[in-house]
């Protein structure tokens, strides 16, 4: 069976969590150490400025 990248479904992955120290790919941790639907907004926001860079 052929390997094939995994889909991101949120592009604001596509960049490390300055907040939680997530991986480029990982998804966001909150305070109790559960995984978090969302991303932090400082993740989001350094996604942006990349984007618009």
């Amino acid at each position: 069976m052929p390997r094939r990248e995994p889909t991101v479904t949120r592009p604001e992955l596509m960049v490390a969590c300055p907040e939680c120290r997530s991986v480029q790919g990982a998804a966001c941790y909150g305070k109790a150490g559960q995984r978090m639907k969302g991303v932090h907004k400082e993740r989001a926001e350094l996604y942006a400025d990349r984007k618009n860079a």
